[in-house]
């Protein structure tokens, strides 16, 4: 019986420190079959009330907006960055024109407006770069016009970030 006991009592400990390690070590956020949730945020800028989806991630500001077909007014996305610096941007993937808004720290610092889509058989070694004439921590990407439409200028403040 007490042989039964111990062994009984090892066999719970090791369980319970498969299951502490396998928790501890387990990210299943990585995984490909798990569905990754966008996240939205509201921001204001000149009193206009803007919808972007929010690219905090490699991943998400690797695939930015490429692919998709359009992007409604009043919407765009907010690419966060974990430090200031000068990121580059181009247009792979993309079918509409973008207007590129430069933030650091929750001020406009640069502005380019109405960014072309690539030409059909553009390849992508070809493709432009664009980068801020400052280091940002943000980039709002907004559909073509945007800019101008609510005249959005260089010193704005960017409410909501």
């Amino acid at each position: 019986m007490k042989k039964f006991t111990i062994q009984f009592i090892l066999l719970i400990l090791v369980i319970a420190g498969a299951v502490f390690f396998f928790q501890q070590n387990l990210d299943l956020s990585n995984l490909p079959f798990v569905p990754k949730q966008s996240v939205f945020k509201e921001l204001e800028i000149n009193g206009n009330k803007l919808k972007v989806e929010v690219a905090d991630t490699q991943d998400k500001r690797s695939k930015g907006l490429g692919g998709r077909e359009k992007l409604a007014s009043g919407e765009g996305m907010l690419f966060v960055f974990p430090k200031q610096d000068r990121y580059p941007f181009w247009m792979k993937g993309l079918s509409f024109p973008l207007d590129f808004i430069w933030i650091r720290g929750g001020e406009i610092v640069d502005l380019l407006h109405n960014v072309q889509p690539p030409a059909p058989g553009q390849t992508d070694a070809s493709l432009p770069i664009y980068q801020s004439i400052e280091e940002v921590d943000k980039v709002l990407e907004v559909t073509g016009g945007t800019v101008e439409r609510l005249n959005i200028k260089v010193g704005d403040k960017v409410e909501g970030i």
